[in-house]
């Protein structure tokens, strides 16, 4: 096999910032430049740079459309990075016929219509337009390997049926075509044939690559011998892996924390004692080592790590403390602001593990995560008399088996667990789920397992082993071909002994049959858009997009397959990013 080259979406966004910002000025011009973006735009570029990188590229002044407020600066050029939707480009014909700025340099992030694009040229009077050019970057780069639409925080719509928000679906088809575009790719579509949202989908992107924009991909070169391929699911075919509660550090700043995923950030200003510059501090491993390290790392590893890294600070702190000649001095006046770049690192860290620690012991979840993963790490039901007696101890906060005394459960937490319950027991004869709802009387509990059932029961998921979303670490069904025994190594790590770790995604377990070389997915489960598909070839370059968002352990999962296997480069994006709230609250605002 030959070996594929590894796509880092910061990379390939830098690329375009590159492009956009590219020095091409005559020698009598001024160098400050202004970069005009919009609320579509601003977003994206906060993602994937920073101030300090656009002053290099000699960016003094940033400003939105938006804005009615900005001043006349006819002496400086301006570069116009914006989504090319109808209200931006009534404000950009607005803009260039009124203008506020000596030229306009404009890059659309999406492909543009030839009417809007008329549009500008009839509002171009003045002839201060000097180029129009379409750049791909019209989504969220969130990690190295995942992405997210721009506009799709619930792509949800309980009305009749639950099917898209419209918005959401125009979104997540122009993020699509972006980044199939920025990764210069013609892939095959497939989608699970029970999603009439994937199948909708699927459908919007066939007529976007074979007839809406098809001049855009007849000139692209295959990067390899198979086609790439883009790989739609439905988050109802694993309502699982959102509820459960995470163990890895991106996972569980996300979980109980939550990052924003429009700019990455954390916001901690409701925490006490909390320093002005640690009221919202930045998520993004590009910028800050220590996080690239360890985002991926289970809770026990990555407290070692941490202590490493106060030691490491320690030990520089003090080397550096022992001034004793002018060289010294130098030296650490020159690296003084390293070193506070570390303290301030470290502050964060420390902030983040520490509140999670607490959060921890506060809701039980020690208790509660080794339960919930017994639970759903086996498709067996003969335990389901043992699994409902622990069920009840939480939510009715009985003492433990020791007779222990402990505080009760926040109720978030013991919806989490009834949902678990009811999904895994939904057709156990024995189930108690109507009868837990009544004792506990909680109009919220319900309302929302009902709702869950309708759109993740038994009766909605895929049926099968395609569709198995109760499975265990390292099980990938005794397959012995070179792909599956890869996913086996790559799954064999030192979470698989874990109690709280024992969980796979049933997205792992859908790579596994993609790849494997002899069987591949089934074309009736998973069946093509394209007309001259062929699915016998094992796809090189895979991207997967989650219709009602990805989780952040999915996005670790393809991490650690991408980290393991030279010879695929499988890339996962969604609608947007989940943890266990927004899942339950999607849901719930979809039927509102």
């Amino acid at each position: 096999m030959a070996v594929t080259k590894k796509v880092n979406l910061y990379k390939v966004a830098n690329d375009y910032i590159e492009k956009i910002l590219a020095s091409d000025r005559g020698e009598n011009s001024t160098s400050i430049r202004v970069l005009l973006l919009d609320k579509d735009t601003a977003p994206i570029i906060s993602l994937v740079s920073t101030q300090s990188n656009l002053l290099k590229k000699e960016v003094y002044l940033v400003e939105r459309l938006e804005s009615e407020t900005r001043d006349k600066l006819r002496n400086l050029k301006c570069i116009c990075f914006l989504k090319p939707s109808d209200l931006t480009i009534t404000k950009l014909a607005q803009e260039i016929n009124n203008p506020k700025y000596s030229s306009y340099d404009i890059y659309f992030n999406n492909v543009i219509s030839k009417s809007r694009l008329e549009r500008l040229a009839e509002a171009d009077d003045l002839e201060i337009v000097h180029k129009v050019v379409e750049v791909f970057q019209d989504y969220y780069v969130l990690n190295k390997s995942f992405f997210t639409a721009t506009n799709a925080p619930n792509p949800l719509l309980a009305s009749p049926a639950i099917g898209w928000d419209p918005a959401a679906f125009q979104s997540s088809i122009d993020s699509l075509l972006s980044f199939i575009l920025s990764l210069n790719i013609k892939p095959t579509i497939r989608y699970e044939n029970n999603s009439k949202m994937a199948f909708k989908l699927a459908n919007a992107m066939k007529y976007e690559i074979e007839s809406s924009n098809s001049q855009l991909f007849d000139n692209i070169m295959p990067r390899s011998i198979t086609e790439p391929m883009v790989l739609i699911l439905d988050r109802k075919n694993d309502p699982i892996t959102p509820l459960l509660f995470p163990w890895t550090y991106q996972s569980m700043i996300h979980e109980m924390l939550t990052i924003n995923n429009t700019n990455n950030t954390v916001d901690l200003s409701h925490l006490s004692s909390v320093g002005e510059e640690l009221k919202t501090v930045i998520m993004n491993e590009i910028q800050d080592p220590f996080y690239e390290k360890c985002m991926y790392s289970n809770f026990g590893d990555l407290s070692s790590r941490l202590k490493e890294y106060v030691d490491d600070y320690k030990q520089k702190t003090k080397t550096n403390s022992n001034i004793s000649s002018i060289k010294d001095m130098k030296f650490f006046l020159e690296n003084y602001p390293e070193f506070k770049k570390i303290s301030f690192n470290l502050s964060k860290h420390m902030l983040l593990t520490s509140e999670i620690d607490k959060q921890i012991h506060q809701k039980r979840i020690w208790e509660t995560s080794e339960f919930e993963q017994d639970m759903c790490s086996t498709p067996d039901l003969s335990h389901h008399d043992s699994d409902l007696q622990e069920l009840e101890r939480f939510l009715h906060d009985k003492a433990s088996r020791d007779g222990t005394i402990n505080k009760p459960i926040p109720e978030d937490e013991k919806l989490r667990l009834l949902s678990l319950y009811a999904i895994k027991y939904e057709n156990h004869a024995s189930c108690k789920t109507k009868d837990l709802l009544e004792t506990l009387n909680n109009p919220k509990f319900s309302s929302f397992i009902p709702l869950l059932l309708k759109y993740c029961g038994s009766q909605a998921r895929m049926a099968g082993e395609e569709g198995q979303i109760f499975n265990k670490l390292g099980n990938n069904g005794g397959s012995t071909n070179q792909v599956a025994a890869l996913f086996n190594n790559f799954s064999r790590n030192s979470n698989s002994g874990n109690a709280y770790m024992q969980h796979q995604p049933r997205l792992v377990n859908v790579l596994q049959r993609l790849l494997k070389t002899k069987t591949g997915l089934s074309d009736s489960l998973f069946p093509s858009v394209n007309t001259n598909n062929t699915t016998a070839k094992v796809p090189r370059d895979v991207v997967v997009f989650v219709i009602g968002g990805v989780c952040y352990e999915e996005v670790r999962f393809v991490y650690e397959l991408n980290q393991n296997n030279e010879d695929f480069n499988i890339m996962i994006g969604g609608t947007n990013t989940l943890n266990s709230n927004t899942f339950i609250n999607n849901l719930i605002d979809s039927s509102t």
